[in-house]
């Protein structure tokens, strides 16, 4: 009896302890179901962040700051996304694809939403700490916002500069020499730069901004603002074969900035065209040739070749050159070369006078002289013409002698 009795208590107290474990391990369930429900939305529901949340900014620069959007829900849900807060002055907005949002959906894991925070820094700023903060809410509790910084200073915003895209050129002397510079001013406020050259003695610089045709001693640029200079180098007459350099200054209250210029001049050319007693006319008569005596004179400090001869005449008029196909072959420099020209004007070339060029040129100079032509009539056919006026006359008196009048 007593077996019995003990029995029953053994199984009575199994079963409670099975109810014991039962109601234990639901509540192990309830809690951990509780508390994981909790957990989420205690984090929010949604996570906003960036790689790179501090950031060194110049005056005018756009940015492109991607974000990532990540919901630890349990299930998708659509979120709110907007630009809270953002410096005085600045501008932005949000993407996702290709497109301006203010709202996105987000899957729920890993997978998230990506984000693209576009920001526009105003062009002229004072140094220090500029913040903007972005929202994504999906309800009451199930938010998230990121704030970025953006830190403005002189270090950031740099060195302005001043450069010429071809800093070296090369030519004749009496050329004039155009380069192309662009000033840019990275400094955080607007500078006033005074434009100066060491360019050697004789030789003339002056600058005017692109696209206009006034020189200027002084030029205006804003921050981050790039200025496009036309530098014009001009160097004396007469000047010699060699490499020039120019240095050109743009200088500011905060700043002096330089471009290193070069110009390499490759010699003087020059032709003169005269007659060895300087006058610059002759006579002619008609259909018969007369002969001009030409000085053409190398008048620069390089040898010249293939100097061509040509003339530019009335209608009907020749002239000819005692020279192989018209052409001195080599001229060096300084040194005068006399060449014959055969002139003949026209047969029907009355009296009075013409004008009549001639002119000499190589590739790397030209020059003309202009002459006075005094055509006169021949003497044979002047005392013909006498003569047949005189016989003319004689004839008519003879008549009137011996016939009378009638």
């Amino acid at each position: 009896m007593e077996k019995i009795i003990a029995v029953k208590k053994e199984k009575e107290l199994m079963g409670i302890r099975r109810r014991i474990w039962g109601i234990a391990l639901i509540a192990a369930v309830l809690f951990t179901l509780l508390t994981g429900h909790m957990r989420a939305y205690a984090a929010g529901g949604l996570d906003l962040s960036t790689d790179y949340p501090g950031i060194s900014v110049k005056p005018g620069d756009s940015l492109s700051i991607g974000l990532n959007l990540e919901n630890t829900t349990g299930s998708g849900l659509d979120a709110d996304v907007s630009i809270t807060s953002l410096p005085e002055g600045w501008e932005g907005y949000l993407q996702g694809g290709s497109y301006q949002v203010s709202r996105v959906h987000v899957n729920s894991g890993d997978e998230g939403a990506s984000l693209t925070l576009h920001i526009t820094v105003p062009g002229e700023l004072t140094e220090g700490t500029y913040q903007a903060s972005v929202l994504a809410y999906a309800g009451e509790g199930i938010q998230d916002t990121q704030t970025i910084t953006f830190q403005v200073n002189q270090v950031n915003a740099g060195k302005g500069s001043f450069t010429s895209e071809y800093p070296e050129q090369e030519g004749p002397s009496g050329t004039t020499f155009s380069f192309s510079t662009t000033l840019i001013n990275n400094g955080l406020k607007t500078q006033s730069y005074s434009l100066s050259s060491n360019a050697p003695a004789g030789w003339n610089v002056s600058f005017t901004p692109s696209g206009e045709t006034t020189k200027v001693a002084a030029i205006d640029a804003e921050p981050g603002d790039s200025q496009g200079l036309n530098v014009s180098v001009v160097p004396p007459e007469g000047v010699e074969a060699g490499e020039y350099a120019i240095s050109c200054s743009a200088v500011s209250a905060e700043e002096t900035l330089s471009t290193d210029l070069k110009v390499v001049i490759t010699g003087t050319y020059g032709l003169s065209v005269s007659t060895p007693d300087g006058r610059l006319s002759f006579d002619a008569q008609a259909n018969k040739e007369s002969d001009l005596t030409l000085d053409v004179t190398n008048t620069g400090n390089v040898d010249l070749e293939n100097v061509s001869l040509t003339s530019s005449l009335p209608s009907g008029w020749t002239a000819t050159f005692d020279l192989e196909d018209n052409m001195i072959s080599s001229l060096p420099a300084g040194n005068t070369t006399q060449v014959i020209v055969h002139v003949k004007p026209d047969s029907d070339a009355i009296t009075g006078d013409y004008a009549a060029t001639f002119t000499a040129s190589c590739e790397e100079s030209s020059a003309s002289a202009d002459f006075r032509v005094s055509v006169k009539t021949s003497t044979l056919w002047g005392a013909v013409a006498v003569l047949v006026i005189l016989c003319t006359v004689g004839g008519v008196g003879y008549v009137f002698r011996k016939y009378g009048r009638r």
